[in-house]
């Protein structure tokens, strides 16, 4: 089937790329740690104008974001996708997550023994526990929001989300494997 081996070629690549880029530099002592929130909706638009809504001060502590919608069929696309400016450690390595998640959210389900597989060797960033919660959290005709964030930040980001007419979203905070 064509777009399964299009979607192989572009996951092993991913796959590669995860180990090439290998083991991030460990981080310093003092650097807290970056959590994940993870956050759904059961609409398509709720994640995206979340992020939109996000005050500058939550949005100033985001390492790397990304919007999901999943339409009815289960096919994931990826809205909107952005890391920190700059470039810091931090940020490659809030990036590398959220796109380990994309890939993990995004993979059709008869492919999950070669997901399984292809993380295997790529370096571990949630637990296997975590993931499945997400998987589980996202269905069809639903949207949601990755954010990477130090720690301290987390409260002020999860207020920011539950506010508002969008406050029906289903929200998560994952600890970031090293």
């Amino acid at each position: 089937e064509e777009s399964m081996s299009t979607y192989r070629a572009w996951y092993l690549s991913l796959a590669a790329f995860l180990l090439v880029a290998g083991r991030l530099p460990a981080q310093a002592q003092d650097e807290v740690p970056l959590k994940m929130i993870y956050a759904v909706w059961s609409d398509t638009a709720g994640a995206g104008s979340a992020l939109k809504n996000l005050s500058k001060s939550a949005r100033d502590q985001v390492e790397a974001t990304a919007v999901l919608v999943k339409d009815k069929n289960g096919h994931v696309e990826v809205q909107q996708r952005q890391n920190k400016a700059g470039g810091s450690d931090r940020a490659m390595q809030a990036s590398q997550v959220v796109d380990t998640v994309i890939a993990r959210v995004s993979a059709p389900p008869p492919s999950a023994a070669d997901s399984a597989s292809a993380y295997a060797s790529a370096p571990r960033r949630l637990s296997e526990k975590d993931y499945n919660k997400i998987m589980g959290m996202f269905g069809p005709g639903e949207s949601a929001l990755i954010l990477m964030s130090p720690k301290p930040a987390m409260s002020e980001i999860e207020r920011a989300l539950g506010t508002g007419a969008q406050s029906n979203a289903e929200i998560v905070e994952l600890e970031i494997q090293e």
